[in-house]
């Protein structure tokens, strides 16, 4: 029996055989154009959709560590991954069916596309992330090599990561008043769920020495960043902490958020998530960023709207 599926009531086996591409088929597509998308939740979900079509960059980062060696967790990231692109592709043709066109070729994106979409932005945001992405690869590798509680890390960060991420896409639930937005998101959480029940459930097994405890939270500690940290701006990745986990509703997520990844072995009393949203606020009291409207273009007015590439 695969061993994730005893820890917490994880079952690899099942989440194997019903894994597909997300189901959408609750969401009115068609309404989509009907309902304005506020600038700061087409901002956001422009993040995400960046942020879930760049998976396969995290994946060749993990597949490089000591999890390489693992079945379990290369059957799970196998699939995590698949999921994770049809993520960013439903984001995308829904920015599309709002009106959004994306950067840099402001390429139109309907609900009936052919994949890939996108293709002149991904290749844009990876060749940004140059030299930069190559150095976070070898310093995996390194680390992996040195220290053979290394997947602790890995397992820990992405729990984290996968806990981020449900709960930012409940917080838009929360703040958005696009009824189609809702159906979405509310379709793309059960694939998150699963994900995140996946990392905890690792990262539990693997933390229980006393050595990746340690080190895991120190890790935690000083060198975790919200998710597409250094895949996008830092004033976008701002954007989201801030408008989605501030104020009182942001803060109380933020403590249910805390409090379930120190119930982590050795993360007691860890404070990273309330950190980067401190950290977040401050940077965006002297940088405020407007979503580009592109509404105008070279002949003249137009009612479609643009996300800039940057």
């Amino acid at each position: 029996m695969a061993v994730v599926a005893a820890v917490e009531g994880f079952d690899l086996d099942r989440y194997l055989r019903v894994s597909k591409r997300v189901d959408l088929s609750n969401v009115e597509l068609g309404l989509i154009h009907k309902t304005p998308l506020a600038e700061d939740d087409a901002r956001c979900l422009t993040y995400m959709m960046d942020i879930e079509t760049h998976t396969a960059v995290f994946l060749r980062d993990l597949l490089a560590t000591r999890a390489g060696f693992d079945p379990d967790v290369t059957a799970f990231l196998s699939c995590w991954a698949y999921e994770e692109v049809w993520h960013g592709e439903a984001f995308s043709r829904f920015l599309g069916e709002a009106g959004y066109k994306l950067g840099p070729d402001h390429e139109a994106v309907r609900a009936d596309d052919a994949y890939p979409t996108r293709q002149a932005r991904n290749e844009l945001i990876r060749r940004a992330m140059g030299r930069k992405g190559y150095a976070s690869h070898v310093a995996t590798l390194v680390g992996s090599a040195l220290f053979k509680d290394f997947v602790a890390i890995h397992m820990t960060w992405g729990a984290a990561n996968e806990l981020t991420t449900l709960s930012a896409y409940h917080r838009l639930i929360a703040k958005t008043e696009h009824p189609q937005l809702v159906q979405m998101m509310q379709a793309i959480i059960k694939d998150e769920r699963r994900h995140f029940a996946f990392y905890r459930a690792q990262a539990r097994l693997r933390l229980q020495t006393a050595t990746a405890r340690r080190i895991t939270r120190w890790s935690m500690k000083h060198l975790w960043a919200p998710v597409g940290t250094g895949v996008r701006p830092q004033s976008e990745t701002d954007h989201v902490a801030t408008y989605l986990f501030g104020g009182a509703d942001g803060r109380r997520t933020l403590d249910d958020m805390q409090t379930t990844m120190s119930e982590l072995p050795g993360l007691g009393g860890t404070t990273f998530f309330f950190d980067a949203v401190e950290a977040a606020e401050a940077r965006s009291v002297v940088e405020r960023r407007p979503l580009r409207d592109a509404g105008r273009s070279r002949g003249g007015t137009s009612s479609r709207r643009r996300l800039g590439s940057g």
